[in-house]
């Protein structure tokens, strides 16, 4: 018979264990609910750190080809200035990313890298009468700007779990959603008689600034980020960073057929986007004034950049939703058969300027924006899945050096050229015509090795 004094000292021990495992429960209860809170407020910094710079670059790069035109520049003079950035960061990209990859100072050298290049950018206003000085002036701003995209969307790509990595384009509208609302407000700003182009570069410098602020206060510090690389390294199967084999990880990385057809599509579409940025605007420019319509080019022009702005955010809260469905790949493929849609739009659909044309320079504006997010997020979440992982930011710059380096600076010079020689609307229609030409011959072909291939 069990003695009675055993029995409630039994019974004690078990109302404390119990006890004790409630408020075990309840301290992990909250352990995870206060990491969740700080995981959100996290995630709300960085959605603002992407408005704020995409609201400074919105404010005044969309509007250079516009500037350079009211300085008198000529559409080949345009074309060549507007290759500078694209062939410096080419250049100067990949170095950017892999200092940072080997120092893991990757916030000091994102705000550094992108305080000076506005600085260098807002020297511009005063070079606009010596077309040597402003190209240096764009030279210096593209070496440093090369760095900033690259590093913060390997920054916080790199800080996110795989399934958060998905949700990558709802951060990234932010930016969008920034650019939008400058750009459409600068428009107005820049087409108005009392204001003028030289306003925009003074709004740029403020929001450059307040841009610089939120990077101080939204990146991880440069201590995390060498910690993070570290545990990169160690996964990876080495300890010491220094003794990583670079050349032999940079080869691994061109051999892959994915990765390099990967950025082979990053490029087509950066030199068909380049030549759109470039000439689009001019072109709405020039057909506006041809039918005296100039006094509304600035109002209807900002109502184009919300249909941009509507576009974009769209598909970057999409994405993760259509890469689930299709795959980071298919929605890459999708997003090339669409280009030659925006060139005949931007072309003319109707007959001069009435109501067709206006609304397929609005659709072209919103399918210009939806390709490239759709083309963004893919490469950027797929690349940087599939690539070693102590080279994500050289990775990432490669691929910002793919774009606006080898495919902006093709657009540009192409676009100027064709521009010069046969007009802008003729120039769309003709690269549309081709990337069709170019689009059926690769289905073609495809057809044909699926059906040659051993069964």
């Amino acid at each position: 018979m069990c003695c009675p004094v055993a029995a409630k000292q039994t019974g004690r021990a078990d109302t404390a264990d119990m006890l004790t495992k409630r408020a075990a429960h309840q301290a992990n209860n909250a352990s995870e609910t206060t990491m969740e809170t700080t995981k959100q407020s996290s995630l709300h910094k960085i959605r603002l750190l992407y408005f704020f710079f995409r609201f400074s670059t919105g404010s005044l790069i969309p509007f250079m080809p516009l500037f350079m035109s009211s300085c008198g520049f000529t559409h080949e003079e345009i074309g060549r200035l507007q290759a500078i950035r694209p062939i410096v960061t080419m250049v100067s990209a990949p170095f950017w990313g892999a200092l940072s990859d080997r120092t893991g100072k990757k916030k000091l050298i994102l705000i550094s890298t992108f305080l000076i290049s506005a600085i260098c950018r807002l020297s511009c206003a005063f070079f606009k009468d010596d077309m040597q000085q402003f190209a240096v002036a764009l030279c210096l701003t593209s070496v440093f700007y090369a760095a900033v995209t690259c590093l913060l969307d390997s920054i916080v790509v790199s800080s996110l779990n795989s399934k958060e990595r998905l949700n990558f384009g709802k951060l990234r509208l932010w930016g969008e959603l920034g650019n939008g609302i400058s750009s459409t407000l600068m428009m107005n700003v820049c087409s108005n008689e009392a204001y003028g182009f030289e306003h925009l570069f003074v709004v740029h410098g403020i929001t450059a600034a307040v841009a610089v602020v939120f990077m101080i206060l939204c990146t991880p510090s440069n201590q995390y980020n060498q910690n993070q690389a570290k545990q990169m390294t160690k996964a990876n199967g080495s300890c010491n960073n220094d003794i990583i084999d670079w050349r032999r990880s940079l080869l691994d990385v061109f051999t892959n057929a994915e990765i390099a057809s990967i950025l082979g599509a990053v490029a087509v579409t950066g030199c068909s986007i380049s030549v759109l940025e470039n000439f689009s605007y001019i072109n709405i420019k020039s057909l506006y004034k041809a039918h005296g319509q100039e006094n509304v080019l600035g109002q209807e022009i900002s109502m184009y950049r919300v249909f941009h702005t509507c576009g974009g955010m769209l598909t970057w809260y999409y994405s993760g939703t259509w890469q689930k469905k299709l795959g980071p790949n298919g929605v890459i493929i999708a997003s090339l058969c669409c280009v030659p849609l925006i060139f005949f739009l931007y072309a003319g659909v109707g007959d001069g300027l009435d109501v067709r044309t206006k609304i397929g320079f609005a659709m072209a504006e919103a399918t210009r924006s939806a390709i490239f997010a759709a083309m963004w997020s893919s490469a950027t979440i797929r690349v940087n899945m599939i690539c070693p992982p102590h080279m994500t930011a050289v990775l990432q710059a490669i691929m910002d050096a793919s774009y606006r380096g080898v495919g902006s600076t093709v657009g540009a010079y192409v676009g100027g050229f064709l521009c010069k020689k046969i007009g802008i609307a003729n120039t769309f229609t003709l690269i549309g015509k081709g990337f069709v030409s170019l689009l059926c011959g690769a289905l073609f072909l495809s057809s044909q090795v699926k059906s040659n291939a051993p069964k």
